[in-house]
């Protein structure tokens, strides 16, 4: 693996700045903080923006627990995950996740770019712009319009207006072109302090490809040439999944996965009916082991609306391990969009077929399954699969591979359930509607009288999600 694991995870080491002695009898290091030197090198912030986004922005439970109760991974079954399974989510449950992409990570990202310029270093600046492009797009993607043009400023503007959408997402394609050029350089150095994939720009040009057609992707609803576009910006991403950009956790008091810690701190989530049905009992798939945990009778079982069993599976080391990865873009991804580009294009059904097998068989590879003899049964059904219903089996797939990660709830939103989702039937629910979209978060609410009223609440619609399918 190409991916580095971190040994102090979201420490900064800072420089103490060492001053000469002053000629006059006022000592001015008097009023100097050795813990918050005045200026911090790209190398100690980049590693603080990696773990921070692993642990909170791109990995966080604000993030993934509720995209993945939404889609049907886990069931909450106690406490504020309970609530989020009948969807009720509030303003207050999302104000840590967006001041910290705020404050932690775009900010800090924004100070690495500046630096970067000032130091004429490509490879700093097209990281940083990577890791931006990506923040924008979790963020934008769950909350739609967000501030960014007018951000950043401080004091200087407390209440920053909101851009559209649109806008950010030409923001994102604008970042991560820049991205490719910088780090496509061929003076392009490779950097300290990157713990993901060792400052190698390589590395992260293919990175910027895989998520530039990732984002190209998202705007298939609006734009019918997205397809041939997202399939055009894969040449160059990612090759294999050892060259997953993702961020590694260890197994010490406070470096470990956010998942694990979750359910050591707070356990209120299981593994879901639909998701350990489909993989148990539907397909009988090899994965199952690294995905959730067996019972005490030694088979998976998961919760089911309303149920909340003692004897039921939860999420396995794939995921929620001390030392389970946070996958921020990967080889599995670039294969299913790949895969689903081909058939939105009319690529013969034999490459849309192969591409698909070629999917699957990365994402067993990467958790290790024993899968020869199942991927020979599951290839010769796929190969009696074309029109709607191998599209079908593609995003099924994909939802399968992409589990706990936020990228499944794009792909639920943007091919209109295609894998056929049902909503909470309970009348505990809210609605008895899968929701669309995140609460506006508290501090905006409270201190940003820009921040926009949602249409209808959590079944509001980001704009790329608005246009029927064409």
């Amino acid at each position: 693996m190409k991916n580095i694991n971190i040994k102090l995870i979201g420490l900064v080491f800072l420089t103490v700045l060492a001053l000469g002695s002053c000629k006059k009898w006022i000592n001015t290091d008097l009023n100097i903080n050795p813990d918050q030197p005045a200026d911090v090198p790209m190398s100690s912030i980049l590693t603080g923006v990696q773990a921070n986004m692993a642990y909170n922005t791109i990995g966080g439970n604000d993030l993934c627990r509720v995209t993945s109760i939404w889609m049907q991974y886990f069931q909450g079954v106690a406490r504020q995950s309970q609530a989020t399974t009948n969807y009720t989510l509030l303003e207050s449950d999302v104000n840590n996740l967006w001041v910290t992409n705020y404050t932690n990570t775009m900010m800090n990202l924004e100070i690495i770019s500046a630096k970067a310029v000032s130091a004429a270093n490509p490879t700093y600046k097209g990281i940083a712009d990577v890791l931006m492009a990506n923040t924008l797009g979790v963020t934008t993607d769950v909350w739609g319009d967000i501030p960014y043009s007018a951000a950043f400023q401080g004091v200087a503007n407390l209440t920053p207006a909101f851009d559209s959408q649109q806008s950010i997402y030409t923001a994102i394609l604008g970042l991560l072109d820049d991205a490719i050029t910088q780090l496509g350089m061929a003076d392009a150095p490779t950097i300290t302090g990157d713990v993901m994939y060792g400052g190698d720009p390589a590395l992260w040009l293919q990175a910027a490809h895989t998520l530039k057609a990732r984002y190209i992707l998202h705007l298939s609803k609006l734009d019918a040439t997205s397809w041939a576009n997202a399939l055009a910006a894969l040449a160059g991403g990612i090759s294999s999944n050892d060259n997953d950009l993702q961020f590694s956790f260890f197994d010490a008091a406070g470096a470990q996965n956010p998942l694990y810690q979750f359910m050591q701190q707070r356990g209120d989530i299981t593994m879901a009916k639909v998701f350990i049905d489909t993989l148990n009992l539907v397909r009988h798939d090899p994965r199952l082991p690294m995905f959730a945990t067996a019972t005490a009778e030694n088979t998976y079982i998961g919760n089911g609306w309303g149920e909340v069993s003692a004897d039921v599976s939860m999420p396995g080391d794939a995921v929620a391990a001390a030392s389970s990865v946070v996958p921020f873009v990967t080889y599995v991804e670039s294969l299913f969009i790949k895969a689903e580009c081909l058939y939105k294009t009319n690529a013969s059904v034999v490459q849309v077929r192969t591409a698909l097998l070629d999917a699957v068989t990365a994402s067993m590879q990467k958790w290790g399954a024993d899968y020869t003899a199942w991927m020979t049964v599951y290839t010769q059904y796929i190969n009696f699969s074309s029109g709607a219903p191998l599209f079908k089996e593609i995003m099924t797939q994909k939802w399968i591979a992409l589990y706990n990660q936020s990228e499944a709830f794009a792909d639920w939103r943007r091919t209109d359930n295609v894998i056929g989702l049902q909503a909470n039937p309970l009348q505990s629910a809210q609605r008895n509607v899968i929701p669309r979209h995140f609460p506006q978060a508290q501090s905006e609410v409270n201190y940003n009288p820009n921040t926009p009223v949602l249409s209808d609440g959590l079944w509001s619609t980001v704009w790329w999600d608005t246009m029927p399918t064409k």
